[in-house]
């Protein structure tokens, strides 16, 4: 399986409860995207960011539905 990592057009946050994931792929203010996300999807991101980590490493971290739920929704992307 390939690597995974954060796009580098995702930013996020980690806040009291959960986080915040910024998506702003086309940099307009009026394209961006933000989410109120939970704990594991910033524990996720944190996992992977800075780095590519092997995608099992992180099924295995996490839960193999967790990746794919991630990658689906564009919040982590299979890199080669």
């Amino acid at each position: 399986m390939a690597p995974v990592a954060r796009p580098d057009h995702v930013k996020f946050r980690r806040e009291a409860e959960g986080g915040l994931v910024y998506d702003h792929e086309n940099y307009g203010y009026e394209d961006a995207s933000m989410y109120e996300v939970s704990d594991t999807v910033i524990d996720v991101l944190e996992f992977v960011d800075g780095d590519r980590r092997q995608r099992e490493a992180v099924e295995r971290e996490f839960s193999p539905a967790v990746v794919a739920t991630l990658i689906d929704r564009g919040v982590l992307a299979d890199v080669e």
